[in-house]
């Protein structure tokens, strides 16, 4: 009976895959303590054109940075200066399909300030997008992929898992536009260049989201999901779930709103 129950268990084990086995939890929110974990449904949007009509927001679960506890501590004045959700908070949404990864972030942020370029964009308001293998790791920059982007269209990689990073990448579309409450972020990254990762159903990805601001020149706040340094991963990043469920059936039209009311 033993033998059995053993050959039993190593039959389970050894039908798992490797990267199932080696995933590491999620990191947890700083205030509730929740696991942090964001969905990534199959869905390809009409266009990148920061304007996020064909996404189905409702019915994707988002990356959200809006509390006090989020606040990086590193970067002064920090939550002395931060005024609320109004002042500076997002939520960051996904998608993928067969040949992209989509964000689309919705930021809140009562005075834009930008005057920043290529590889500064970091040090005004910006976000900061990382993805990485699902495991804690070293902050060398090594183990994870980090995209930024700003409400002025603006695009760069700052570290590259192949060594290829500290530039404008070629194959990131993105655009943005103001809101009159903040900005919409919307970018397709091409992931056959992200070599490291897996893109297919089920697998899941280490993912990290930032909000960088400043109501004046340089950066005032950053806010991360974990509320850590953006590249701090000693303790884990959260987790985006890639999934075989579509976002929607036809953006834009009457088929994608049935689908989100089957949903509902």
């Amino acid at each position: 009976m033993k033998k059995t129950l053993l050959t039993i268990i190593l039959v389970i084990v050894y039908a798992v895959p490797l990267s199932v086995l080696s995933i590491d939890p999620p990191a947890e929110h700083p205030k509730t303590g929740k696991p942090l974990v964001a969905d990534c449904l199959k869905g390809t949007p009409r266009a990148i054109d920061g304007k996020l009509d064909d996404w189905q927001l409702n019915y994707i679960t988002p990356a959200v940075i809006d509390t006090v506890e989020q606040i990086f501590s590193g970067v002064a004045p920090g939550a002395a200066s931060w005024d609320g959700v109004k002042d500076c908070s997002g939520k960051f949404y996904a998608m993928w399909d067969s040949k992209y990864i989509y964000i689309a972030a919705v930021i809140l942020d009562d005075k834009l300030s930008n005057n920043k370029s290529a590889g500064d964009i970091w040090n005004a308001d910006a976000i900061e997008v990382f993805y990485s293998l699902p495991i804690a790791a070293a902050t060398t920059g090594t183990e994870h992929y980090q995209f930024g982007f700003n409400y002025k269209g603006l695009k760069w990689n700052w570290c590259n898992m192949e060594g290829a990073g500290q530039r404008e990448p070629n194959y990131v579309k993105t655009a943005a536009t103001e809101t009159g409450t903040g900005y919409n972020i919307e970018s397709a990254i091409e992931y056959s260049n992200l070599k490291s990762l897996t893109f297919k159903a089920g697998e899941v990805l280490g993912y990290h989201v930032v909000i960088d601001d400043t109501d004046a020149t340089d950066r005032e706040i950053q806010m991360t999901w974990t509320s850590r340094e953006a590249h701090n991963q000693t303790l884990g990043y959260g987790h985006l779930n890639l999934s075989a469920e579509s976002a929607s059936v036809n953006p834009g039209g009457k088929m994608a709103l049935t689908w989100g009311m089957i949903k509902k």
